[in-house]
């Protein structure tokens, strides 16, 4: 059987399709896998925010076309970048194993603490992310940016900024673990939902999900469950400050998670525990909670 991946040109994307390529060829060396770069309208258009030219689709539309017309058989993407709802006959293979969801941030000079980041011109496209730096750290400035991993941590000179936050799982993944100046925790910055987690999106009819299954990962499948449930149930878009991080035992889950309005500089925090078993429901109960309170907000 021979399997063409679809992937955007970017270094990351590249290196994450590259890494489930040769994870499927481990497993079953008897399939012939390629990789066609397909380019999105994020990837063109690199002077406007992402809000300004439409919601995190504008990541991989190109691409789940590629899929329905039959042009790739497999598309491989960071599932942050998934909008909630994905086009009737293409669905998600159960994840392989995920890499770290923090977000961390690459400085121009070391720093050990939140409190030397104070004054600090930071640059960033994620309102998630402006939001919570903003109430997290004293007499800090944002920048908006866009780019990939080397276009970001360039914009540092470039654009002489202080830093850069970017996903500590891209960097790794790239092999850029050196450059990471400071790793905030969750309950610093809550991730984005799925954050580190790739997304392997096939045609629901498709043969390709007896490889694809053999790739899963159990915990990740948790993480998985639970965050998408929660993106799915907010339904925001890119213009939203949306975050989750959850954690599990063996009977349990733990979620933390934010939602808010960037325009109306809004955000709400709020957390939840319970049966494991019951991870997609907690999520769902999460958003109802976090919504209520932003709407309060927004009439109080």
């Amino acid at each position: 059987m021979q399997i063409t991946i679809g992937s955007r040109g970017s270094n990351l994307a590249l290196i994450q399709s590259k890494h489930v390529k040769k994870l499927l060829e481990e497993k079953f060396p008897e399939i012939k896998i390629e990789i066609e770069i397909i380019h999105t309208l994020g990837d063109k258009i690199l002077d406007r925010e992402v809000s300004k030219i439409g919601d995190k689709g504008v990541f991989v539309k190109e691409i789940e076309k590629a899929l329905l017309d039959g042009r790739i058989d497999l598309a491989v993407h960071s599932m942050k970048d998934m909008p909630g709802k994905s086009p009737d006959g293409l669905v998600f293979a159960r994840p392989p194993k995920g890499e770290d969801p923090r977000d961390i941030l690459v400085a121009k000079k070391p720093i050990k603490s939140l409190d030397q980041m104070e004054g600090f011109l930071v640059g960033t496209g994620s309102a998630r992310r402006k939001i919570q730096l903003e109430r997290l750290v004293k007499n800090i400035s944002t920048k908006a940016i866009r780019g990939n991993i080397e276009t970001r941590m360039g914009k540092i000179q470039s654009e002489n900024l202080d830093g850069v936050i970017l996903a500590k799982a891209g960097l790794l993944r790239a092999g850029y673990g050196d450059r990471i100046s400071y790793t905030f925790s969750p309950e610093e910055i809550i991730p984005s939902p799925c954050q580190g987690i790739l997304a392997l999106q096939y045609r629901e009819d498709s043969q390709v999900i007896k490889y694809l299954q053999a790739l899963a990962d159990e915990e990740t499948g948790l993480r998985f469950d639970a965050e998408r449930a929660y993106q799915r149930e907010l339904d925001a878009d890119c213009h939203s400050p949306i975050g989750i991080y959850s954690e599990f035992s063996r009977s349990t889950c733990r979620l933390v998670a934010c939602f808010g309005d960037a325009e109306e500089n809004i955000l709400v925090r709020r957390e939840l525990a319970g049966d494991l078993n019951k991870r997609v429901d907690l999520a769902r109960k999460l958003a109802d909670q976090v919504k209520e309170a932003v709407y309060e907000k927004r009439n109080s």
